[in-house]
C-alpha cells in the first residue's frame, strides 16, 4: 500500500464510506461545522506521513501535530541503523549498547519474540546478508551464519551482539513503532478520532462507537487500483509485497529477504495483516512473505488478534479466517 495525499484521502471513502470518523455526536458536529477533518502530509522515514484528525480547529491540529513529529523523530533517531551516532547505530559499530533506551529494548524485545514465533522467518540480525546482497554479493557461509537473532542479547541494562561483524536492522518493524509512538502522542493530548498512515502502514483510531474506517489493498501488479476493500476501527494494517522495492522486472528479486536461505522468497506478491498495532502489523506482514501461503496462514490464525490476506505471485487471494473482508 503506497498512497499520495490525495490517494490517502480516497482510501476513506471507498466502497460509500463516509470519509472521517467519530460518534454520532462527533458526525452531527462535523455536520454542524463544530468539528473539521483535517489532513496534513510530513516527509518522515523516507516516505510521506499522512495525517487525518478530527478537531476543533486548524490550529490546535498544527501545534499538537508538531509535538507528535518531534516524537516520531526522536524515535526514528533510536531505531535508525543508517544514524551512527544513534544507539542502533553505535550497536552495530561496536557490538555493544549500554544503558540502551527503552524504546529500543522494548522494540527489541517484540522483534526477538516474532523470530522466535516465526522459527527464524523474521530476523533482525539479517543485516549482513543484506548488505552483501545490497553490493550484489551473494552471502557466503560465514556471513550467513551471522545472521542469528538468538545470538543477540537484550536487557533494560544493555544489548549485545554475540560475535564480531552480527549487525541489526530494523526496518522490518520500526516504521510501526514511530507510527504507534506518535498516535500514542496524539491520544495523549485528546484526538481520539485519527489516521495515520506512512508507506502503507497505517492506525485508525476511533471512538468506541465511532464509524469504521474502509481501507483499500493495493493490488500487487496495478498499483492504482485494489484488489481487496477492508473495514477496521482501532486496528492497524500493513503490507508488504515484491513490488514495493523490486530488483528484477519479474519481481523474482526484492527488498525482502528469507533470513535462513539469502534469497527473496518466491511464492507471494503481497502480504496485508491486521493487528493491534502497526509494529505487530509490520513484523508480520514480512513474516509472511517469507513463510509463504501455507506456513504463513498457520501461523497467523494461531494469533488471535491478528489476520492476514495473501496475494500469490499468480494473484491468487488466501486470506485467514478473521481477515475483515468489506
Amino acid at each position: 500500500m503506497s498512497f499520495s495525499r490525495r490517494d490517502f484521502l480516497k482510501i476513506t471513502a471507498l466502497a460509500g464510506a463516509a470519509v472521517g470518523l467519530g460518534t454520532p455526536v462527533v458526525r452531527y458536529l462535523l455536520d454542524r461545522g463544530s468539528l473539521k477533518k483535517i489532513a496534513a502530509t510530513h516527509y518522515l522515514m523516507g516516505t510521506i506521513v499522512n495525517f487525518v484528525l478530527i478537531a476543533e480547529s486548524e490550529e490546535q491540529v498544527q501545534s499538537a501535530l508538531q509535538t507528535t513529529l518531534d516524537t516520531m523523530q526522536h524515535l526514528i533517531h533510536i531505531y535508525d541503523h543508517r544514524q551512527l551516532n544513534g544507539p542502533l547505530g553505535q550497536l552495530n559499530l561496536t557490538g555493544t549498547a549500554l544503558h540502551p533506551p527503552r524504546e529500543l529494548v522494548a522494540t527489541l524485545q517484540q522483534a526477538l519474540h516474532y523470530g522466535e514465533l516465526s522459527h527464524g522467518a523474521f530476523d533482525v540480525t539479517i543485516k549482513p546478508m543484506l548488505d552483501a546482497l545490497q553490493a550484489n554479493h551473494s552471502p557466503t557461509k560465514d556471513l550467513k551464519d551471522l545472521v542469528n537473532y538468538r545470538r543477540l542479547n537484550v536487557t533494560d541494562d544493555g544489548i549485545t551482539l554475540a560475535r564480531p561483524g552480527m549487525a541489526v536492522t530494523l526496518d522490518g518493524i520500526a516504521k510501526g513503532c514511530v507510527i504507534d509512538g506518535g498516535i500514542a502522542v496524539l491520544y495523549q493530548l485528546g484526538f481520539e478520532n485519527v489516521l495515520v498512515e506512512a508507506g502503507g502502514d497505517m492506525m485508525a483510531k476511533s471512538t468506541q462507537d465511532g464509524e469504521i474506517w474502509q481501507v483499500g489493498i493495493t493490488h500487487p501488479r496495478a498499483p492504482k487500483e485494489t484488489i481487496a476493500v477492508i473495514s477496521i476501527q482501532n486496528q492497524a494494517v500493513a503490507t508488504s509485497g515484491d513490488y514495493m522495492n523490486s530488483f528484477s522486472a519479474d519481481y523474482s528479486t526484492h527488498h525482502i529477504v528469507d533470513p535462513r536461505t539469502g534469497r527473496s522468497p518466491s511464492q507471494l506478491a503481497s502480504a496485508t495483516v491486521v493487528a493491534p498495532s502497526v509494529a505487530a502489523a509490520d513484523a508480520l506482514s514480512t513474516t509472511m512473505m517469507v513463510l509463504g501461503v501455507q506456513d504463513g496462514l498457520a501461523l497467523i490464525e494461531n494469533i488471535p488478534d491478528a489476520s492476514a490476506l495473501l496475494v500469490s505471485k499468480d494473484l491468487q487471494i488466501y486470506r485467514s479466517g478473521k481477515f475483515p473482508i468489506g
